[in-house]
């Protein structure tokens, strides 16, 4: 079967995985209805939509005192995100079944016990692609998967000894509720969710891109079809998707969160590996869901995963002054108009809270390495083979690289030997120690997310992406979270360029593309801080709204 055929079927099979009733009759084009929210809302009754508006948190309670059940929290979700799937293709597998089940049996348990299950009861979690679950198939953006078992054992499960990933089976013993996965571009090497198969739209706008590489995560949190999600981030991929949504997305230091059983692309790639982490629409419930994965006794199966519970703690302990750098740009890419004004918005309000933070300003020109050198780095991993993984898993269906992989990379016809791969390695930490020490009297420092707020699906060449690439190199923990949104006042204007890449990024910005849409900001810290940096957003969150 032509690989066309095969990924038309695969996308109609989708659709017979919900009910016939939240079919929808008709799609308005990207121009009638930008955006999702809006439009599935006529669809959705009231108590339903109440539901999805409510933090993690609140749903724990109500089920506790009786109010709310599982079921209808499962019920709530799956509609939901069954109308947002139909309008920006974010889901690549649909359990419904699976998850109402799972809802009955969390009811049946609470009225037989009169206790939660766990920290999770009930939460509905919606999981990437590459998340491994029982009977539910794993692509990661490749077509020969949905060929047959056998492909998808070669491509997505061969590297996996277990039918499901811890960090699912840890959150299902907490009470999580499964009920999608989501769509991903090839490889997970891509910071826009296209493929062969679909194009996967922003949910605030779908003219826009929703990032990638978890992209349906972000498409499906943003139009309130999930509460949490769990995403992979080796150079943003949990970052991007969340700061052109507007969401709050935690980049962990190497293994602090369990990756064992998470199928992959470059597995054993061991100098800058992927990590997982949470995605989520409020940063309570991001703390909730990771104090629930790092308290659980599981996290010791997997032998990468470092061995530090989760410091409730120091997630509320302010005794001493955080000291804070803030950075607006990196001398290369000028981020645009309404990042640059955010921050400094930002950086007024830290120094106005003096009690609580000591604020450095940081310039670029004395940065020890350059982050596009970083990036650079970064990039140069992802080709050390030459994409000879990719190539051979593309001939599996006959499909072709997808125009994003091919303009987004320019591999030489070049593999690494295993003196170069080493050098690279070497490489990383002495930058790693030339940043270490530049740092070295700061707790943490913000920086811009991006160097836009959003863009246009297929346009991502036209700006810069090593703010996010250049902390995947450093190792540091990193989260990005919304500080405001893009108003009529953030106009561009006339600078002095510091080079062509800054040049056309800074040309690209369109203030009537972009007005309304959130800005994020990412805060850094050093490794192994997840608790401090949450800790942090949290105040500086609660500071902002106030």
């Amino acid at each position: 079967m032509h690989y066309k055929e095969v990924a038309a079927d695969k996308v109609q099979s989708l659709l017979t995985k919900i009910p016939h009733e939240w079919i929808l009759t008709s799609i308005p084009s990207v121009e009638e209805q930008r955006d999702v929210d809006g439009y599935i809302n006529r669809f959705i009754p009231e108590r339903e939509r109440s539901i999805t508006e409510m933090s993690a948190s609140q749903l724990l309670e109500l089920q506790q005192g009786g109010k709310l059940s599982a079921y209808e929290i499962a019920f709530a979700y799956c509609h939901r995100a069954a109308l947002i799937h139909q309008m920006t293709n974010c889901c690549t597998e649909i359990f419904f079944e699976r998850a109402f089940q799972s809802a009955r049996e969390l009811d049946s348990y609470l009225a037989t016990t009169g206790n939660l299950k766990g920290k999770l009861h009930g939460i509905p979690i919606s999981l990437k692609d590459q998340i491994n679950l029982p009977g539910v198939t794993t692509a990661m953006g490749w077509i020969a998967p949905h060929v047959s078992p056998e492909l998808e054992l070669k491509v997505a499960r061969k590297r996996s000894t277990n039918d499901i990933s811890l960090i699912a089976e840890i959150l299902q013993q907490e009470g999580a509720v499964f009920y999608v996965k989501t769509t991903v571009p090839m490889a997970m090497l891509g910071n826009e969710t296209s493929t062969n198969m679909t194009v996967t739209y922003n949910s605030l706008d779908r003219r826009m891109s929703p990032g990638g590489s978890s992209g349906g995560e972000g498409a499906l949190l943003a139009a309130k079809g999930s509460l949490i999600g769990i995403g992979t981030d080796i150079g943003g991929s949990i970052r991007i998707p969340s700061l052109v949504h507007g969401l709050y997305g935690l980049r962990g230091t190497t293994n602090r969160f369990p990756y064992l059983d998470i199928s992959n692309s470059y597995p054993n790639q061991l100098c800058v590996p992927s990590v997982v982490g949470p995605m989520a629409r409020n940063i309570d419930d991001l703390i909730l869901v990771s104090e629930a994965i790092l308290s659980n006794g599981l996290c010791v199966r997997d032998p990468k995963c470092v061995p530090i519970k989760w410091d409730s703690g120091k997630v509320t302990d302010f005794k001493e002054k955080i000291r804070i750098g803030v950075l607006k740009s990196d001398g290369e890419v000028l981020p645009h108009p309404p990042i640059l004004n955010n921050l400094e918005k930002l950086e007024s309000h830290l120094l106005k809270h003096n009690d609580l933070f000591e604020v450095t300003k940081l310039k670029e020109c004395e940065m020890p390495v350059k982050f596009s050198d970083l990036g650079n780095l970064l990039l140069s991993l992802y080709n050390c083979d030459n994409f000879e993984e990719i190539k051979e898993f593309c001939k599996l269906s006959g499909e072709p690289l997808p125009e994003l992989f091919t303009r987004s990379f320019t591999a030489p016809n070049h593999m690494d030997n295993v003196s170069e791969f080493f050098d690279k390695a070497g490489l990383k930490l002495r930058y790693q120690r030339l940043f270490d020490d530049w740092l070295r009297d700061l707790d943490c420092f913000i920086i811009p997310s991006y160097s836009a707020t959003c863009w246009r699906i297929g346009e991502n060449a036209n700006i810069s992406n090593f703010y996010t690439r250049a902390l995947n190199v450093l190792d540091y923990t990193v989260m990005t979270f919304p500080v405001g949104r893009v108003t009529e006042n953030d106009v561009s204007y006339d600078q002095e360029f510091f080079n062509e890449s800054d040049k056309k990024n800074w040309n690209y910005y369109n203030l009537d593309d972009c007005l309304g849409k959130p800005v994020n900001v990412q805060l850094v810290c050093k490794r192994y801080k997840e608790e401090e940096c949450c800790k942090i957003v949290k105040k500086i969150t609660e500071l902002l709204q106030h």
